[in-house]
């Protein structure tokens, strides 16, 4: 049978609220109390649940990543997210919990607000994104992955989207075309104002501009008949286009292969997504498990009292196949 709470109350002839307030450090307790509690805790081997805070920390050891999770294909491209930021956290010695609404304010306010995390990740940042403006007022250590118009005093850890999109059309500027497309991500993704895929689609079409080409872009939805939707799209508004700048990892295999081999195609993803298709391109890698990593270790340091730098930018690299 688990130990609880009033058996170390019982064995330490204190009151179960003493005990928690012990845990919790939120009263003022005597040292000759505290260290009765704390002998009775490791005679019978107590461990408190998951959100308790330490004795010694006043942590839990457990961080959460605030990402809400798309449903359909476009899921799979947020794992290696996750599983990169679960590894890092593990590395760290944390537990990482998965806040997954579509509506973060409430979830994050609900974990911070109970003392269940130390800190939260926050993923698809938005460039107006009041999550951010929370965690300061919750003055909860926390890091953003994205880069939103006012990161309100957060550190953020991001890849360069801007640079990344501009080096890939000045690639294709480069190659001599002058008639480009870019096809970007889902729909909701622009509705929801995401930071890194409307600095990615910018930093494109500023660069076509700048070089004198006819730029035109379009969002593709996440199904087969969305990509030849895109296509079309991309077509009617200019049938002359001769390349394209992808940023849709999910999309783009089907790209590739409904496109002329004559259409030059740069595609900004993970190194994987280019190994995996029928042709080679040329692409942006995507630093995905980098990301992810960083911005556990820079929560961490957080954690630790550790001064962290309050912007880290990951500069993009073209790879020619």
């Amino acid at each position: 049978m688990a130990v609880t709470i009033a058996d170390v109350a019982r064995h330490a002839g204190v009151s179960r609220s003493t005990v928690s307030y012990v845990l919790s450090g939120n009263r003022s307790i005597s040292a000759e109390t505290i260290a009765r509690v704390e002998a009775s805790i490791a005679e019978l081997q107590f461990r408190p649940h998951a959100g308790a805070r330490s004795i010694r920390t006043k942590r839990t050891g457990v961080i959460a990543m605030a990402l809400p999770l798309m449903h359909g294909p476009h899921n799979e491209v947020q794992m290696p997210y996750v599983w990169a930021a679960l590894n890092a956290a593990q590395d760290a010695g944390l537990k990482l919990l998965m806040l997954t609404d579509d509506d973060g304010t409430s979830a994050i306010r609900d974990a911070v607000g109970s003392a269940l995390v130390d800190g939260v990740i926050l993923m698809e940042v938005q460039q107006q994104d009041p999550r951010a403006n929370l965690l300061t007022s919750l003055k909860c250590p926390a890091v953003l992955v994205g880069t939103p118009d006012d990161p309100d005093g957060l550190p953020y850890v991001d890849f360069d989207f801007v640079a990344c999109g501009r080096m890939s059309a000045e690639h294709l500027l480069e190659r001599g075309h002058t008639r480009i497309g870019f096809l970007g991500q889902h729909p909701e993704t622009y509705r929801r104002g995401v930071a890194y895929a409307a600095h990615a689609r910018d930093g494109a079409l500023d660069a076509l501009r700048d070089g004198g080409a006819r730029a035109t872009w379009t969002p593709c939805v996440t199904s087969a008949q969305g990509v030849a939707d895109a296509l079309d799209g991309l077509r009617a508004q200019d049938p002359g286009i001769t390349a394209m700048v992808v940023y849709n990892e999910w999309a783009l295999p089907l790209v590739v292969d409904r496109v002329a081999d004559g259409i030059d195609i740069v595609a900004i993803c993970p190194d994987d997504a280019v190994d995996r298709l029928a042709r080679p391109i040329t692409s942006v890698s995507l630093p995905v498990e980098e990301l992810a990593r960083t911005a556990v270790q820079r929560l961490a340091g957080l954690l630790h009292n550790e001064a962290q730098p309050s912007v880290t930018m990951l500069a993009p690299r073209l790879k020619t196949r």
